[in-house]
């Protein structure tokens, strides 16, 4: 008994000590958060981001930083955490491809992404999420929240998002190689008493002041309308082509029909010839065996007939002689409806193989059809599919342009609302000195006449000289970073000045650029594992990297815990018996508020 009064007094002063030593920690802990969020409500309302025309998003890698332009400059910066070591964000150029205000992670155990703006399909993309100040995605740039939700009201889809170890802020810039939109003849002032118009190219030049790489080459020069009505024209060619294939496919169609009942008439007659060449070959082997017992009765007859007469009396040797002469005309007789038997026969049995012929020429006449009706059904549904092509084309066409140059594989490409419009050759001077990576981004219209635009260069480079402290250094501490350098103009234009477009690219261009249009140059080769997406744009990633994440994340498996002993221990005793977990039912265990976070 007073055993047990001792342990129960003991345990009672060792819960009291512990209680006294953990309390301060936890309300520490409370005024701690306390004083934050006091201080979180005495800070300055955030300043509300305001821009102009189409925005281009920068983010160092380096820096850990985002940096936000618009035809004006600097919008806005903001920290950002990136992709940790081994789900590195990759380098390059991308586009915003979709927006959604709340995503969930098909990835990442159902991880919460506000303010998703997508890059890439295979799962990276800008979101709000926790900044703790060095890299630490699953391979997404995380956005402070408050920011993510901000700079999202901005943003537009198909807007260029770099992302580099070291950014680059863009300057104004202009080129000859950089593009214009076609004139319009209803924006087209001609003042009374001007000079004569001249046509073509000429008209181009005097007019609008655009290089001859992207002006008109038909004798009444090219505008916005001539171009619309060539659309027009266009797509009357691509119906007709429709009509002519259906017209092609209802004819085979009806060639078919026409040689199915040719086949059914055919061997409805080959089944009567053949019965009919049966019946007389049957008549005609009948006359044969006829014949061929008279021949025997013949026979018979003559051999009655003794060679020495002389000993036969004359009446029945004369008897005999008519006997063997009346075999002999039963015989010719017999033989003579054997031939014409025969002959009925033969001339069956060339109806029946002729009836065979017609049938096999009437079934070749229906794979012909048959063919005939394919090759048809093809062409109508390559024509359909490209008068659908040429729909999205024309439903595109008041949506941003983009273009890619590129001098690994000497192709130039052009897609509209994420849609290929046209890929072609491009001429690029010294092919085997690699190109500088630019984009170079439409920013506004030049002036009233809406032919001219104003455009902005970025330059964008995987290099990075910083050295592992300078990058720790670079990413200490302030809410506003230096501005990055301004990229070199010099180099731009050295990069375009070896580029030479051809006439009928150029033209394409010409009648769909706008601002927010954008061309890209580079060494680099598009993505080609973006490629098999449908709803995708130019991803320039340097170098390309393939998405190492392939399926979801498994789920955790809840695990209970459970006690070996219960009983109180002494202080200074051994510690108390390992917990061990027991595996329980599969399902998913509610986050806790330390393990709760966003890739």
């Amino acid at each position: 008994m007073k055993n047990a009064l001792l342990r129960a007094v003991s345990a009672s002063l060792a819960l009291a000590v512990f209680a006294h030593v953990a309390a301060p920690p936890a309300e520490a802990q409370s005024e701690r958060r306390q004083q934050k969020q006091a201080q979180k409500k005495r800070q300055a309302p955030v300043a509300p981001i305001s821009s102009e025309g189409p925005l281009l998003l920068q983010v160092s890698l380096n820096d850990q930083r985002m940096y936000v332009y618009d035809r004006n400059g600097l919008v806005t910066q903001t920290r950002i955490s990136s992709g940790r070591p081994g789900h590195d964000t990759p380098v390059g150029i991308y586009s915003i491809l979709e927006k959604k205000v709340d995503h969930t992670s098909n990835i990442y155990l159902d991880a919460k992404m506000p303010h998703m703006q997508r890059l890439t399909q295979t799962g990276i993309a800008l979101h709000g999420g926790v900044i703790p100040g060095h890299p630490a995605s699953g391979g997404c740039v995380r956005l402070p929240f408050d920011f993510a939700r901000r700079i999202f009201e901005h943003t537009s889809i198909n807007e260029r998002v770099v992302i580099a170890p070291d950014v680059r802020a863009p300057v104004a810039f202009s080129h000859p190689t950089l593009f214009s939109q076609l004139p319009s003849a209803s924006r087209s002032v001609i003042r009374e008493g001007s000079a004569p118009r001249k046509s073509g190219i000429d008209v181009a030049e005097t007019l609008l002041g655009i290089s001859p790489a992207h002006a008109a080459t038909e004798p009444a020069g090219r505008t916005l309308e001539s171009a619309a009505e060539a659309r027009v024209a266009k797509r009357d060619r691509l119906m007709a082509a429709v009509t002519r294939a259906a017209e092609r496919r209802a004819a085979a169609a009806e060639a078919e029909k026409s040689a199915q009942q040719a086949v059914t008439d055919a061997r409805a007659a080959a089944r009567i010839a053949k019965t009919e060449s049966s019946k007389l070959s049957r008549a005609a082997a009948q006359a044969r065996n006829a014949l061929r017992q008279r021949e025997r009765a013949l026979k018979r007859a003559q051999s009655r007939v003794p060679k020495n007469t002389q000993r036969v009396r004359a009446d029945r040797l004369a008897e005999l002689q008519d006997g063997v002469k009346q075999e002999e005309a039963r015989v010719a007789e017999t033989a003579a409806d054997a031939k014409r038997s025969a002959d009925a026969s033969s001339k069956a049995a060339e109806k029946a193989e002729a009836a065979d012929a017609a049938i096999k020429s009437a079934q070749d006449a229906v794979k012909t059809a048959r063919a005939e009706g394919r090759d048809a059904a093809s062409a109508e549904s390559d024509a359909k599919t490209a008068v659908a092509d040429f729909d999205r084309q024309e439903a595109n066409r008041d949506l941003p342009v983009s273009v890619f140059i590129s001098s690994k594989t000497g192709k130039i490409m052009i897609r509209q609302g994420f849609e290929s419009v046209l890929e072609a050759d491009v001429e690029i001077a010294n092919p085997e000195v690699p190109l500088n990576t630019f984009v170079f981004t439409a920013i506004d219209w030049a002036d009233a006449s809406k032919t001219h635009l104003t455009w902005m260069a970025v330059e964008v480079s995987e290099n990075s000289d910083a050295t592992g402290e300078e990058i720790r250094q670079r990413r200490r501490g302030r809410e506003v970073a230096e501005l990055p350098p301004e990229t070199n103009a010099d180099r731009a234009t050295r990069t375009l000045d070896r580029i030479t477009i051809s006439k009928e690219a150029a033209e394409r261009i010409a009648e769909v650029v706008k601002p927010g249009s954008a061309l890209i140059v580079s060494d680099y080769d598009k993505a080609r594992s973006e490629t098999r997406y449908r709803g995708t744009d130019f991803i320039v990633q340097m170098p390309e990297v393939v998405a190492k994440i392939t399926r979801p994340t498994p789920r955790p498996v809840r695990q209970e815990t459970v006690q070996d002993s219960g009983s109180f221990f002494w202080w200074g005793s051994p510690p108390p018996p390992r917990e061990r977990r027991r595996a329980g039912p599969r399902h998913r265990q509610p986050a806790s508020a330390s393990n709760r976070g966003v890739w």
